[in-house]
């Protein structure tokens, strides 16, 4: 964490300012939420990720408090609770976050301390909502100076509907959907090798038992269970199904057993797919050919080339957006598309990101799930990009006593600039005033 001095706070000031009314124009209004929140609040959105990154503490009512890494899951919480179902919700919102990162981490090498500035559009789901939220990123950047902006869109839609082509378990699509990152960087060896000590490529997952006498002795523990009074009584809320329906569901999902080749046909098909990034053109014919040859309906891109489609018609140009597969920050969180942000084609620093998220409602314990999409800047890095050749402090007018004829001139003076909305100050330093304060001391006894 370190201090920030006049000249940093003048430019981020200047930015923030601008982006604020970029964004009013636009429809949104500011929303501001804690700097402390429960921790659970981020605990559930991240699905614990966060959980070694985050400022926790015991505060002195014995509630578990973090100072807030980030804005979103709060901002969607202000936003679900002043209920407005069936209506669009814009707001923005600005300030510092807190994120711990080791010495030897990605993000080692940057402060533990950053401001965030961003938006949240709350409520549609049509990808024209995505292309806003794409657009609104780059036409801020693009309006405070960074001409050059461009995004880098990937889409968790897509590469979850593909997995799901696969008849595997739960577990062995979180296990390929977490390694697409290595999978990228072409360690498929280290993967397989991570799969086969999971039991995924070999058939050390049956251990020599087959799978439905499993269920059944997983059915006939669940049911002793149930008998003896421990957990949720079957029956009260199970909607349609019966008691021996929800308990035969049960069994099979916590029984089932991953074939060997069907897991390693997704891998190989993920291990294509997430090697797949180039211009827009270029990577969804490529995804397109990845998916037809695996057997996958190549309609599953549809939805990413309508919402790039709808950034189009917001007036971002082709040439500033481009596709990689193989994105997967914050992919547990994400549900559609997503993006990161950079400064210009050569530029490797994100500037922020973002995408949409229509599951957090309810991971954050909410009964519905609620479309929901967003993005934010670091401001932080921004406003360095903005600052380079200049200071960011406007003029200072430093008024004379002696020029002006006496202390009581030249303070007159200095508040008619001020009124003006110039800057504008009494030199202390001048010989003037210090004969003046003398004097006055003097007499003072």
């Amino acid at each position: 964490m370190q201090d920030s001095g006049p000249a940093e706070l003048a430019a981020r000031d200047s930015v923030t300012a601008r982006l604020r009314e970029i964004f009013r124009l636009r429809g949104y209004d500011r929303a501001e939420t804690p700097f402390l929140e429960q921790t659970e609040l981020y605990l559930r959105k991240s699905g614990g990720a966060l959980s070694s990154r985050l400022y926790g503490f015991v505060e002195p009512g014995g509630y578990e408090v973090s100072l807030r890494p980030e804005f979103t899951s709060a901002i969607v919480r202000y936003a679900l609770d002043l209920d407005r179902p069936g209506k669009s919700i814009r707001l923005m919102y600005d300030g510092p976050v807190f994120r711990y990162a080791g010495p030897d981490e990605e993000d080692g090498d940057k402060t533990r301390q950053f401001t965030q500035l961003g938006a949240e559009l709350i409520g549609p789901p049509a990808p024209s909502a995505d292309g806003e939220i794409i657009a609104m990123a780059l036409e801020g950047l693009r309006e405070s100076g960074i001409a050059s902006a461009r995004v880098v869109v990937g889409h968790v839609g897509v590469v979850l509907a593909a997995l799901a082509e696969y008849q595997l378990s739960e577990r062995a699509r979180l296990f390929l959907v977490k390694r697409i990152e290595e999978l990228k960087r072409g360690q498929v060896e280290e993967v397989s090798q991570q799969a086969a000590t999971l039991g995924f490529l070999s058939d050390a997952t049956t251990l020599g038992t087959p799978e439905s006498a499993d269920r059944e002795r997983l059915a006939a523990t669940i049911r002793q269970v149930m008998a003896a009074g421990i957990g949720v009584q079957l029956g009260q809320n199970t909607g349609s199904r019966t008691p021996e329906e929800i308990i035969d569901r049960l069994s099979r999902k916590m029984s089932q057993v991953d074939s060997p080749e069907e897991f390693r046909r997704a891998l190989d098909m993920l291990t294509l797919l997430s090697n797949v990034s180039g211009s827009v053109e270029s990577a969804v014919g490529a995804a397109r050919n990845v998916l037809s040859k695996s057997g996958i309906s190549v309609e599953l891109v549809s939805n990413l080339t309508d919402v790039l489609s709808a950034a189009e018609i917001e007036g971002v140009k082709p040439g500033r957006m481009s596709v990689d597969f193989g994105r997967a920050r914050g992919i547990a969180y994400y549900t559609g598309m997503l993006f990161d942000i950079y400064a210009d084609d050569a530029s490797e620093q994100t500037l922020g990101g973002g995408g949409r998220y229509d599951g957090l409602t309810r991971a954050l314990g909410y009964d519905r799930d609620v479309p929901a999409l967003g993005f934010a800047y670091n401001l932080d890095a921004v406003t360095a990009l903005l600052a380079r050749g200049g200071d960011g402090i406007s003029h200072l007018e430093l008024i004379s006593p002696s020029d002006s004829g006496s202390v009581r001139a030249a303070v007159e003076s200095a508040r008619e600039l001020r009124a003006q909305g110039k800057r504008a100050a009494v030199n202390f330093e001048d010989p003037a005033s210090s004969k003046r304060t003398r004097a006055k001391g003097k007499g003072a006894k």
